[in-house]
């Protein structure tokens, strides 16, 4: 067998490998975020805002003056307008994601897509507590979290199937939701990927849509958070 031959061969192989159903959509992120009012974090390295007179600008997507674009795109970044409670925008090269107040909440699963697909075997994860040497009480629907030493505290819920067009198309949009409580943080953050290999792992290069929620009722270090503090008593 000649050389070419064996490299196409080889190369069908490993195409054939990478498309096969489960590995291409891998550990793939999903949305994350409450059903309240929430104020989404972004890094410019994605994102970034325009106001009224731009020409991207959309007064039907303003959010406290704002409208957030896509880097490179060009365009509305529909799918952060999937939360229903976002109220506004904050540059933030730290964390990115949605933010918001309360440690009893409805957290919203979101598999925005831009073609009909299903996620397997979704995980949520929780992690980034304040501070950091806290150890939460929490609970999914009324459940304690699992936990694994690599990944640490986790509920798994299931699949979720994605074929449902959005109300402007060219999207498909399916939901599940859960009511998180906590307690003995300051903080956390809840996002969750589809763990489709089974492993427990994920995939750190793929972005996912985080959900940080904050109890200000919590003694904390004044530099820490009084920039949250302000977003919310000024409402924006």
């Amino acid at each position: 067998m000649s050389r070419t031959v064996l490299r196409t061969a080889a190369t069908i192989l490993v195409v054939g490998f990478l498309l096969s159903p489960g590995l291409l959509w891998a550990d793939a992120c999903l949305m994350a975020y409450s059903t309240g009012p929430c104020i989404y974090h972004y890094s410019m390295s994605d994102f970034y805002t325009v106001g009224p007179g731009d020409p991207l600008y959309d007064p039907a997507y303003d959010r406290n003056g704002e409208v957030l674009i896509k880097v490179g795109e060009d365009e509305i970044a529909l799918d952060v307008y999937q939360a229903q409670g976002l109220a506004s925008f904050v540059h933030d090269e730290v964390n990115q994601g949605y933010f918001s107040i309360g440690t009893d909440y409805d957290l919203v699963i979101d598999g925005f897509s831009n073609e009909p697909t299903t996620y397997y075997n979704i995980l949520l994860v929780f992690d980034s507590f304040e501070p950091a040497s806290c150890v939460p009480l929490i609970t999914i629907d009324g459940n304690p979290p699992l936990y694994d030493a690599g990944l640490g505290y986790y509920y798994p819920i299931g699949d979720l199937v994605v074929q449902t067009p959005t109300p402007l198309g060219n999207n498909y949009s399916d939901t599940v939701m859960f009511n998180i409580q906590w307690d003995l943080c300051s903080g956390l953050r809840v996002w969750a990927f589809a763990d489709e290999d089974y492993n427990l792992l994920h995939n750190p290069s793929l972005e996912c849509f985080t959900a940080f929620s904050h109890d200000l009722t919590v003694p904390v270090k004044e530099e820490t958070w009084s920039a949250i503090k302000g977003m919310y008593s000024r409402g924006e």
